[in-house]
């Protein structure tokens, strides 16, 4: 019996650990955790730099933490730009101070001064002294705290910027983020789910759903908010490289990826298109007869054709066969909505369809040559 038994037990422990590390992976490598403890690590570094510091500036230290504070950001770019925004507010904000200084000491007027101006600026230097109240705040410290006092003026600016350039060094050369493998993971989605609709729009004929369904607006909605998380995982990846160390380990034809969430959005762009005129279509308008049901077979094979081919595109072992049948599935298409078009209306809901679909084949088409020749 126990022969039996052992290696029950070897494969149990085997998918225990394996379930195990990869938890440990995931949580290790959330981006939220370790952005939390690359700023915990640069305050602590910030802290015990600005207490080394001689003279005045050492006095105040707490406001080195507060600089890397700021200046952190997921990205090295990002921590450099808002580094950046964080000591152009804070010098702005120390200028605004000492104009008010020369009115005399702290009153009513004087913080409204600093305050009103340092918002107004906020709001019109957004490219260079960040936004908010970041310019008003540093003015507002130093009028009502340090006064006249240009020690405390200059210690507040020299342990900023010591924050700002240990979370930077912090942000740049511990674990810097590259984020394409989530920006791949929002295009595959993307390309999946517009597959699926078409898929789906052939389950709506099949069902004929009717003009209310909420499906309609479910896929629309779903697709609409996959195509802005492609765009949006694309441009925050793009931003994740500069600066970036990793990057000369890790190359990636950023082009081709900007082309391919553009083929996307291209691809969702005739796929919503294709939604609305079937919604239309199956139960007719005030303008338009119901589609045939003699066109109903043959479009419901374009769609599979057509979400097939969607379905394995920029994947290794997509052919051209695919692509050939989905051209012929669609030649039939146009044949049998000519046939069926009426006096009143030349140019039907199914020919609208098919050209949409002929659109979606012609964007992914280039893709499809590239890799079925490799």
């Amino acid at each position: 019996m126990s022969p039996r038994k052992t290696p029950r037990r070897e494969t149990l422990a085997a998918r225990f650990d394996d379930g195990l590390t990869g938890r440990v992976r995931a949580v290790a490598t959330d981006p939220q955790l370790v952005l939390a403890a690359k700023a915990a690590l640069a305050a602590a570094i910030a802290w015990t730099i600005a207490n080394a510091l001689p003279g005045t500036p050492s006095e105040y230290p707490y406001y080195a933490p507060l600089g890397a504070l700021l200046a952190m950001y997921p990205t090295v770019a990002g921590t450099l730009t808002q580094g950046l925004q964080t000591v152009a507010g804070l010098t702005i904000g120390i200028v605004l101070a000492y104009l008010a200084v020369w009115a005399g000491d702290p009153n009513w007027l004087t913080i409204a001064f600093v305050v009103g101006m340092g918002v107004l600026l906020a709001g019109r230097l957004k490219r260079t002294a960040g936004g908010g109240t970041g310019i008003a705040s540093a003015g507002l410290f130093v009028l009502v705290i340090g006064n006249d006092n240009l020690g405390y003026s200059l210690a507040y600016f020299v342990q900023t910027i010591v924050g700002v350039v240990v979370g930077l060094a912090v942000s740049g050369l511990i674990f810097p983020p590259l984020n394409f493998n989530d920006a791949v993971g929002q295009m595959s989605s993307l390309r999946r789910m517009a597959a699926q609709d078409l898929q789906e729009m052939g389950q709506a004929l099949e069902e004929d759903w009717a003009e209310d369904d909420p499906r309609w607006a479910r896929r629309r909605d779903d697709l609409m908010r996959s195509t802005r998380n492609a765009r949006d995982a694309l441009r925050y990846a793009d931003e994740s490289r500069k600066g970036n160390v990793r990057w000369r380990f890790h190359p990636r034809d950023i082009t081709r990826d900007y082309y391919r969430v553009e083929v996307l959005q291209t691809v969702a762009s005739h796929t919503l298109n294709i939604t609305n005129m079937l919604q239309d279509a199956l139960h007719g308008t005030s303008h338009e007869s119901p589609m045939p049901e003699s066109l109903r077979p043959v479009l419901q094979e374009a769609f599979t054709a057509v979400g097939q081919v969607l379905d394995l595109w920029t994947v290794e072992e997509s052919d051209g066969g695919m692509f050939l049948a989905a051209q012929q599935r669609l030649r039939a298409l146009e044949r049998a909505a000519y046939e069926t078009v009426s006096p009143d209306v030349p140019f039907g809901a199914a020919a609208a369809i098919g050209m949409s679909l002929h659109r979606i084949l012609q964007a992914v088409m280039p893709d499809l040559r590239v890799e079925s020749s490799d």
